[in-house]
């Protein structure tokens, strides 16, 4: 707990677009946690959630982003990260109801090198974290590559643990999930299809990470990433629209990673299949662990040595 009393142990940072009626149920009991500060961010909601914010919990903080017709989570949860004072950061969905004394029970428990998830089987509840500020810091947030539904909480605590910081759970009774239109979640993305968005989402965080781990540290440059992204993207968005089963993807290593053979040099491309899971798949060579649900990422042809 911090020490300096201008300083909230905890700051609660939830976002809002077009899901105002699920705020309304949320942030009373977000705005009666003890220790507290919360933050909404309002990313250009249609619904004017801000105004509504201010006029009914005026302690509570609101961030406002303007001209942003689609949404992008990650992006929002930086902007509310960013403006936190708190010593722990707790991001939590505007569709999520916590415990009403979830701060007090909570900060007993925290501890300097974890991170913390919520211990409950519902899937809606995977990206409520508690993260130390500073760790949020070291990460610069979420990754803002990411476009659409699913995948960002993921990589966001991947890269938790390559910052050496340990996953640890809190009670799943202490949240629980608001009932809702599954279309409500795509509705401001680009892409309307969950399942491809999320194998889009999915194939990105993989490789990324294996991009990762041969360039050593935990971060790849904003450029990379979107290069990346963008090949993921137009790979399988093709695949889907031609009705193809599976989607292939090349990643060619930068220019400063040519191996020079003896008057010869060798240039190395990675080589991605994106293709549904068989009834039983078998694991073996090639399997890459990319959490695509009913789908498998293979390495199918490579040049060079792929890091194990």
């Amino acid at each position: 707990m911090s020490e300096d009393a201008d300083v909230p142990a905890i700051s609660f940072v939830t976002t809002c677009k077009g899901r105002l009626a699920h705020l309304k149920q949320s942030l009373p009991r977000l705005a009666a946690q003890a220790e507290a500060e919360v933050i909404v961010v309002d990313y250009d909601c249609p619904e004017c959630a801000g105004a509504w914010v201010a006029g009914n919990f005026p302690e509570v903080r609101v961030v406002s982003v303007k001209d942003a017709p689609i949404f992008n989570v990650s992006r929002a949860r930086n902007q509310g990260g960013q403006a936190a004072r708190g010593e722990w950061l707790c991001f939590v969905d505007a569709d999520i109801q916590l415990d009403e004394h979830f701060a007090a029970r909570a900060l007993p428990l925290l501890q300097e090198g974890a991170f913390y998830l919520m211990a409950s089987p519902r899937p809606d509840t995977f990206g409520t974290v508690v993260c130390l500020r500073s760790d949020f810091q070291a990460l610069s947030g979420y990754d803002e590559v990411l476009q659409g539904y699913a995948t960002e909480d993921r990589d966001f605590y991947i890269r938790l643990t390559l910052l050496g910081r340990v996953r640890q759970m809190l009670p799943g009774e202490w949240v629980k999930a608001i009932a809702h239109d599954r279309d409500a979640s795509v509705r401001y993305h680009e892409i309307k299809d969950h399942s491809l968005n999320q194998r889009i989402n999915a194939t990105y965080v993989q490789i990324k990470h294996d991009l990762t781990r041969q360039f050593g540290g935990i971060a790849l440059p904003a450029a990379t990433r979107q290069m990346v992204y963008a090949e993921v993207s137009r790979a399988l968005q093709h695949a889907a629209a031609t009705g193809q089963p599976r989607a292939r993807v090349e990643v060619t290593l930068p220019a400063d990673l040519v191996v020079r053979l003896y008057g010869w040099q060798m240039k190395r491309v990675w080589t991605y299949l994106i293709e549904p899971m068989p009834q039983q798949p078998a694991p073996g060579p090639g399997i890459v662990a990319g959490g695509i649900p009913g789908w498998r990422a293979g390495v199918a042809d490579e040049k060079g040595t792929i890091p194990g």
